[in-house]
């Protein structure tokens, strides 16, 4: 069914079918709930939501296993529900932070590990250069991040050369 067929259909719906419908859609999924709820309850409901995601990326990257597919999908996820650029960035810099942390605890890993790790980095970077005014908020946790990041496949090196191009006169400071 097409967007413009759904809106047809909808607006035949009387009220409770309507309210009955979105429960509906709430249960199905956790992400359902989590999206409704973050939009009923505007900015107050987001870090509800926030911590939910952190969450998710934390078991997709959890000591037992390693799922990249899934904590990636968590930003991507959560990007539908919030297009506040700080929240966003703080939950690619979570992701960032838990890959840093695998990386010291598990030693040399494989490169796509590395890749993934840095293509979220330099988002982070390209949303912070689209929204200066965060950058100061998140210049420390970019600079410890590659301070810690691991040596192997030149992945430091890459995480150096993508801080590089922040767009900040105090990069090199602190």
């Amino acid at each position: 069914m097409k967007n413009f067929e759904l809106k047809g259909k909808l607006r035949s719906l009387d009220n409770d079918e309507l309210y009955s419908l979105v429960l509906d859609l709430a249960k199905l999924r956790k992400e359902n709930s989590e999206w409704l709820q973050a939009k009923l309850k505007g900015e107050s409901g987001i870090n509800e939501t926030l911590e939910y995601y952190k969450k998710k990326i934390n078991e997709a990257l959890g000591d037992d296993r390693i799922k990249l597919i899934e904590a990636k999908k968590a930003i991507s996820d959560f990007r539908k529900i919030s297009k506040n650029p700080a929240h966003i960035i703080e939950l690619m810099i979570f992701y960032v932070e838990k890959g840093i942390d695998i990386e010291n605890e598990f030693g040399d890993l494989y490169e796509s590990f590395y890749a993934s790790i840095e293509s979220v980095f330099e988002n982070i970077v390209k949303m912070l250069n689209a929204n200066p005014q965060f950058i100061p908020v998140y210049r420390k946790r970019l600079m410890i991040i590659v301070d810690r990041s691991a040596e192997g496949w030149g992945h430091r090196d890459c995480l150096t050369d993508i801080l590089q191009t922040l767009n900040d006169d105090k990069k090199h400071d602190d």
